[in-house]
């Protein structure tokens, strides 16, 4: 007989007790992962939960995540499926932490006509009516999460990578619609209208402010397709003395808005210099306050695709 050691017992009970006391609610069964579990994360979401009052309890604020794959890619989101193991119990508008401790299996994985692979998703949520604490079919998902998270386990070139760019391996939370690449093709290079940042403007991208004379020839923004807390210095497109600055990429508003601003481009977060949310967001390999997810219930199916729609500019 295998020798039990005193710790191996003491964790065997503790897990024991813990889902005793939690078994009303989820059977152990369930690889259901909470505070209680001591390893490490592969991934952490950081975010709330919002929703029109009419689909909050106010006597029962709770709400349900999951993490949703699309096995068939950036491209054909339409069949989103649950990855075991990731529900979490949360309420409305709270800010919250989602530990991931799993590897999405290969069977969430996309694979590219070149072969190779990456996983692609995005937080799913809904209320639990019958109080069973499971996902049961009578229970539809009422809100979702506008951003992706992408699993890359390699590497990715830019005809493979569905940001349309180089991506490095790891996990990767990027705003949505992507620049996917075409299925088959030249990559588009862009018009001869398309603006080229190639001035030294002297603005200190990125950098927070409190007011326009901060930035110098930019801009002091605080709001612009969700709120930049803290302000960032941009430069509005078209600029007002013309100088576009070198390195920048160029972030436009959802159509029919016109907004444009050029913003810091970026590598990875630590080029930014700024504290969460601000990352690197790889869709557009710029600084944006986009690392919070804000999972939005509102009865709403999610778009069928992660790509930006053909002829239309990424968000």
């Amino acid at each position: 007989m295998a020798l039990v050691s005193i710790e191996g017992r003491a964790a065997f009970l503790l897990r024991g007790l813990v889902c005793l006391l939690a078994g009303a609610a989820l059977a152990c069964g369930e690889t259901l992962v909470d505070e209680t579990y001591s390893g490490t994360p592969l991934f952490t979401f950081k975010g709330r939960v919002v929703a029109p009052s009419d689909y909050v309890n106010e006597e029962d604020a709770e709400v349900f995540l999951l993490v949703l794959w699309s096995p068939g890619g950036a491209a054909k989101a339409d069949k989103l499926v649950a990855q075991p193991g990731t529900l979490r119990r949360m309420a409305f508008f709270r800010s919250f932490e989602m530990h991931l401790f799993d590897e999405p299996g290969p069977g969430f994985l996309y694979t590219t006509p070149s072969g190779a692979r990456y996983a692609i998703g995005r937080l799913g949520g809904f209320q639990d009516a019958n109080g069973n604490g499971r996902k049961d079919d009578s229970e539809p998902l009422e809100g979702y999460s506008q951003n992706a998270l992408i699993r890359a386990p390699e590497a990715l070139s830019a005809s493979d990578s569905p940001t349309g760019a180089p991506l490095s391996a790891g996990w990767h939370l990027v705003s949505t619609p992507l620049e996917c690449p075409p299925s088959g093709g030249p990559q588009p290079t862009p018009g001869p209208d398309e603006p080229v940042a190639d001035g030294e403007c002297g603005v200190r991208l990125g950098d927070g402010c409190k007011k326009d004379a901060d930035c110098g020839g930019g801009v002091c923004v605080l709001n612009f397709v969700g709120a930049w807390g803290g302000g960032a210095c941009l430069i509005p497109e078209p600029p007002p003395d013309g100088c576009r600055q070198k390195g920048s990429v160029l972030l436009r508003a959802p159509a029919p808005d016109t907004t444009a601003y050029w913003i810091k481009a970026c590598t990875v977060t630590e080029d930014c210099g700024r504290l969460h949310p601000y990352q690197c967001d790889q869709q557009l390999r710029g600084c944006r306050p986009t690392a919070e997810v804000v999972v939005d219930v509102n009865g709403r199916e999610p778009p069928r695709s992660f790509c930006v729609e053909q002829g239309a500019p990424p968000r």
